[in-house]
């Protein structure tokens, strides 16, 4: 069962976090959050690159790229 606090923060909630350290002319957080943002991109790409390669199967019987998955916000394939 996934805590609330344990699920990954929607696209839209980044964004406006993004808008708000913007406004408040905080560059720490914004350089925080498109870092995030960046990494959740990159670890989808290559949780999508390893379902490519060696099928869902293989992401599927790891419980660390499942978790990686779910917290880069990818769908399963």
């Amino acid at each position: 069962m996934t805590n609330a606090s344990d699920a990954p923060i929607a696209d839209a909630e980044l964004r406006e976090l993004l808008d708000r350290a913007r406004a408040h002319d905080d560059p720490q957080l914004a350089r925080l959050l498109t870092s995030y943002v960046t990494l959740r991109r990159v670890t989808a790409d290559v949780i999508a690159a390893i379902e490519a390669k060696e099928g869902g199967a293989a992401v599927a019987r790891s419980p660390l790229f499942l978790r990686a998955r779910e917290l880069s916000g990818a769908l399963p394939r």
